[in-house]
């Protein structure tokens, strides 16, 4: 089975978590078919943005833990930051459809998404604490930007669930609405009628700002991550994550 989806039309490209049965956790192999998908779209002149959805009702409950022990660090660690490297530098307006649960790595990605569309069922979490483990894919900075010191080590830290309208009044979310699919691909195609160079060019000032701060960020992360990941701490949270 094909774990990303890619469907293009109209100049949009699709790409679509196909995990449903793991609610589209990220192995290191659909880590590397995103990031694949997503520098594939960029350097192709046809598309003029991409929508990024999940399968099976549900965005996705973000890194395979089950995965991650049996491949190890080593195998999971390069194609992981291959897909950060790919979000961050995408040049095109990137537009996510959420519907269902987003959790972790499913939660963090959509800070770097130009448009956020969700559903009325939508729920997210950063497990990260809970977890015994730290944030990750820059979105230390990014939450911290967007919400202040207090407020965003709040949301990191309790890992307790944030519903459509909570995640929308943090400001986080473009709007929630009954398909968010159909909304995505109306924002696409509105999107298509400008030219494509003027949004491009636009998205890399804004951008520029954020960028020496997303690298300190994930500098400051992966250092976190290894000194915590595969502690007693982490291996009983991951443990009692897992009893669950």
């Amino acid at each position: 089975m094909n774990k990303l989806l890619v469907e293009s039309a109209n100049a949009v490209r699709i790409l679509k978590f196909n995990r449903p049965e793991k609610i589209n956790a990220f192995d290191a192999e659909l880590w590397q078919l995103f990031a694949d998908g997503l520098n594939d779209a960029d350097q192709d002149a046809s598309i003029k943005s991409v929508i990024v959805t999940g399968e099976g009702g549900n965005f996705s409950s973000g890194v395979d833990l089950e995965s991650m022990v049996g491949e190890g660090g080593s195998d999971y660690e390069r194609p992981f930051n291959n897909c950060i490297d790919a979000l961050i530098n995408f040049s095109k307006p990137l537009i996510a459809a959420a519907s269902g649960r987003a959790v972790g790595g499913g939660a963090t990605i959509l800070l770097h998404f130009d448009y956020v569309f969700i559903d009325e069922d939508f729920k997210l979490k950063y497990p990260f604490a809970e977890l015994g483990l730290v944030p990750e894919l820059g979105s230390s900075f990014l939450l911290f930007d967007q919400l202040g010191y207090q407020k965003s080590f709040d949301v990191l830290t309790t890992s307790t669930w944030i519903n459509a309208k909570q995640y929308y009044d943090l400001g986080l979310v473009t709007d929630i609405c009954k398909n968010p699919l159909s909304k995505a691909i109306e924002k696409a195609s509105a999107l298509s009628l400008k030219p494509t160079s003027s949004l491009v060019e636009t998205k890399k000032i804004l951008k520029k700002f954020m960028q020496p701060s997303i690298q300190l960020s994930r500098d400051l992360e992966d250092a976190a991550m290894k000194k915590l990941y595969g502690s007693d701490e982490n291996l009983k949270a991951v443990q009692a994550f897992f009893n669950k």
